[in-house]
């Protein structure tokens, strides 16, 4: 599979067609967007649904919203848009992807942090009741999670059956310092713990992304934009 995140609204070649033509390169069985493909500043999706809809011409394309998308959801129906492009938006929901030799693997996509203080006691939010339901049947199948921000959700996971968790937002720290990591990432600051690769938990890793843009005056320095292409070789029946 292909996982890509956070392009907010950049264009590699016109159109994205350099990006586009990469991401074929790989041949992916199915495409992971996982948020952050717009900028909240620019209310405008083009660029998304350009590149969505070139994408889903090479595989199933199944996205979550990043926090970008939610801070405008109330400015551009995401769902429709996605939709129209012939890829699948995943907001607090899952669906079923079916490999070549017939295994299914289940597909989520948790749009927020479901456990906020203020939502206590009860937690009686969407994204509480999704996860407590893909939680469950995560234990039948092999499962992916898609969710933009990592620093929320890594306890949760990590007591959790679900196998592979794809992430974005960290931008790969922005600034990368050679044997240290990145310099800075949203909601985690200074060199945080959580900026890119893989993390492995007692039941599940947890890929994020470098991104593929920014969003913000800080640029990119010693830290490449980034397509995670990544192999599964473990699947339940």
């Amino acid at each position: 599979m292909v996982f890509i995140s956070d392009l907010h609204n950049k264009e590699y070649g016109e159109n994205n067609k350099e990006l586009v033509q990469k991401i074929s390169e790989q041949n992916p069985d199915f495409i992971a967007v996982g948020g952050d493909m717009v900028t909240r500043t620019f209310v405008n999706d083009d660029n998304m649904k350009n590149i969505l809809t070139k994408l889903s011409e090479i595989a199933p394309v199944y996205c979550c919203l990043g926090n970008h998308e939610r801070d405008i959801a109330d400015k551009i129906d995401f769902k429709a848009d996605i939709t129209a492009c012939g890829a699948t938006l995943l907001d607090n929901e899952s669906t079923f992807f079916t490999t070549k030799n017939g295994q299914k693997v289940l597909i989520g996509g948790l749009s927020d942090y479901p456990y906020y203080d203020f939502n206590a006691p009860d937690y009686d939010t969407p994204e509480a009741h999704f996860w407590e339901q893909f939680k469950e049947q995560s234990g039948n199948y092999y499962s992916i999670l898609l969710h933009h921000q990592p620093e929320y959700i890594t306890d949760m996971v990590a007591e959790s059956n679900v196998e592979l968790v794809l992430c974005g937002h960290t931008h790969g720290g922005l600034v990368r310092i050679p044997f240290v990591g990145g310099v800075i990432a949203p909601n985690q600051g200074l060199f945080p713990q959580y900026d890119k690769g893989e993390f492995d938990f007692d039941n599940s890793a947890m890929i994020i992304s470098g991104g593929l843009g920014v969003s913000n005056p800080v640029p990119r320095f010693n830290n490449q934009p980034e397509i995670c292409v990544i192999n599964i070789t473990k699947g339940n029946s």
